[in-house]
């Protein structure tokens, strides 16, 4: 045997003259690890949104829904004005107009679910994403985007304060 056959050990004298290394079978096999592991990363990370699109969307918070929100005095809203606050979990809107009769709605554009506000100056509602207006008497889209008016929401004065209803809970409430 020559010189080569009696250092490795590992070819049994049959390599035939080309050289073998012990560590090629090893390094071949890191890369291709290595390679997989990229892979299938790449593939979560490109499957994963296109899933999360598929999906539904989760259902509201599980919890005591709210029919009525009580905001305060009305005079401390002040005439040709309006602002945004809390109705449960989702955005809402009340306005008083210059005539002092007060409009509340949902505060979630029917364009794309951003939340609008009202501009005094203006004196119209409007989406900052994409522009739309509302009329802020009657709710109803007036330019850009939006395909349908705000929800409306019931604005009622209560004892001197201004109390933001449903429509279903306000009409339970005079019924009662």
């Amino acid at each position: 045997m020559s010189d080569h056959h009696e250092k490795h050990a590992c070819c049994g004298g049959g390599c035939q003259g080309k050289q073998q290394t012990v560590d090629d079978p090893t390094r071949r096999r890191f890369l291709q690890l290595v390679f997989g592991l990229f892979a299938l990363s790449w593939g979560a990370m490109t499957t994963l949104p296109i899933l999360q699109y598929l999906t539904p969307a989760k259902a509201e918070e599980t919890g005591p829904e709210v029919t009525s929100v009580t905001l305060g005095k009305l005079d401390d809203l002040e005439k040709g004005t309006g602002r945004n606050f809390q109705f449960g979990s989702k955005p809402a809107l009340i306005v008083r107009d210059e005539a002092g009769d007060l409009h509340a709605y949902s505060a979630i554009c029917t364009h794309l679910g951003c939340t609008v506000q009202f501009a005094s100056e203006k004196d119209v509602i409007f989406c900052a994403c994409h522009g739309g207006q509302y009329d802020p008497t009657s709710g109803k889209n007036i330019a850009g985007p939006p395909p349908k008016p705000l929800t409306p929401l019931v604005a009622q004065v209560v004892k001197g304060e201004i109390v933001v209803s449903k429509p279903a809970a306000a009409a339970a409430k005079k019924e009662a």
